[in-house]
């Protein structure tokens, strides 16, 4: 019996040694691969949809001070950054030396903060419309949206963001255009970030 013991013991203990490596070794997910001609031939199509849109979602004044350009970050997914001026104010020169009026300040604020808002509408709406349209993509990874906010110093802007934020996984926004979410519902979703 004791004979049998030891056996045991020695069988269970070459087992567990056989079996160290294989648990403390870090487990790799293997990635899906990712099809780099697919993935640059969409993200040119969605910064011309990104571009071509904001330009006509806005009524003047507004400026798009650097169209769309858009890359992909290995492990992270698509990003997209773009300037823009919300609302341009008057510019002061040499021929026009008066300072700006306090209800010009309060307009340009007040159409700079609904354009934000606007603009948060505008692109979840169309990262919804074009979700297929960013299929090279791995499901597991995300699309963001960078928009760069151009304000004068002059303009009192201290309480206004300088950059606004959209993102999302392309996970989300599969499931959303499956489930027929409507736009609005969906701009819920995304992660929006104004700072």
């Amino acid at each position: 019996m004791r004979k049998v013991l030891t056996i045991c013991s020695l069988l269970i203990g070459a087992l567990w040694m056989a079996a160290l490596p294989a648990l403390t070794q870090k487990t790799q997910t293997v990635a899906a691969p990712v099809d780099y001609k697919a993935v640059k031939a969409q993200l040119e199509i969605f910064q011309g949809l990104i571009n071509r849109n904001l330009q006509q979602s806005f009524a003047m004044p507004f400026a798009l001070l650097q169209d769309a350009k858009g890359t992909y970050l290995p492990e992270f997914g698509m990003a997209f950054h773009l300037e823009a001026n919300l609302f341009p104010i008057r510019v002061i020169s040499p021929f026009d030396m008066r300072p700006y009026t306090p209800e010009e300040l309060k307009k340009a604020r007040d159409q700079k903060a609904q354009r934000i808002q606007d603009i948060r509408r505008t692109l979840s709406g169309l990262l919804l419309e074009n979700a297929k349209g960013l299929d090279a993509l791995p499901a597991e990874q995300k699309i963001a949206i960078v928009v760069h906010l151009f304000n004068l110093p002059s303009e009192h802007h201290e309480d206004l963001p300088t950059q606004v934020v959209l993102e999302t996984s392309r996970q989300s926004l599969m499931d959303a255009k499956n489930q027929g979410l409507t736009a609005e519902t969906f701009q819920k979703q995304v992660t929006f970030l104004a700072f």
